[in-house]
């Protein structure tokens, strides 16, 4: 039997697009896998921020919204298309809340922490990632804040094991394995996030979900 090919997730908890678009991508890849018309598949999720973060501090959003260097009404533009975009896969952004951007470092390596470990007590990646941007864009939560994450994993109901909070407390666990989900970023000449890759191919998932749809089986069936 030939060997499954391959769909990776691209993630980025500092991303409020991928807030929603984590949605689209779970929802595509269980069509996929449900679909006998398509090549068998895995997936692996990737968490990474692409491009560097700056100020390891934080900034209030106004800050980020500031470096866009976009006229005002492209920003208020944009914010629409963005609100508008989340309510539409059923998530939401409070702005109150959304008020400091941080950088998702901690946060990805809790995720890749928890994707690499062979044990079975940890809650599903889908769970705790949804979590994580629940968080951040609804409570005003921290991701690069040990206690913040813990916090966020309670709000939403999950157990995160207590060994794995404890190698986490340790800054220099995982931290390899966390880069070279942004080396396999560079590697593949990602442009964004979230995105689906397969084949080479590079499927943006924050667009309409027959867009995505249609992308993801092009590159399954033509690659």
């Amino acid at each position: 039997m030939t060997e499954p090919t391959l769909i990776e997730v691209f993630l980025d908890v500092s991303c409020p697009w991928c807030h929603g678009g984590q949605i689209t991508a779970r929802r595509i890849l269980d069509e996929v896998a449900a679909d006998t018309s398509l090549p068998r598949t895995a997936y692996r999720m990737r968490f990474m921020r692409l491009f560097d973060f700056g100020d390891p501090a934080g900034y209030p959003r106004a800050e980020m919204i500031r470096r866009w260097k976009m006229p005002p009404q492209e920003v208020a533009d944009h914010l629409v298309e963005l609100e508008e975009y989340v309510a539409s896969v059923g998530v939401r952004i409070d702005d109150d809340a959304y008020a400091y951007v941080s950088d998702p470092f901690e946060a990805h390596r809790l995720l890749v922490m928890v994707r690499d470990d062979d044990a079975t007590d940890a809650p599903d990646l889908w769970s705790l990632s949804r979590a994580i941007w629940t968080g951040r864009y609804v409570h005003g939560l921290r991701a690069d804040v040990h206690a913040d994450l813990r916090r966020a994993v309670a709000m939403a109901g999950l157990r995160v094991p207590e060994r794995i909070w404890a190698r986490h407390a340790d800054p220099d666990d995982h931290r390899e394995a966390t880069l070279a989900d942004h080396a396999r970023a560079l590697e593949v000449n990602l442009d964004g996030v979230p995105r689906l890759v397969a084949n080479g191919r590079i499927v943006p998932c924050w667009r309409p979900i027959d867009e995505v749809r249609a992308g993801i089986r092009e590159a399954l069936l033509t690659g």
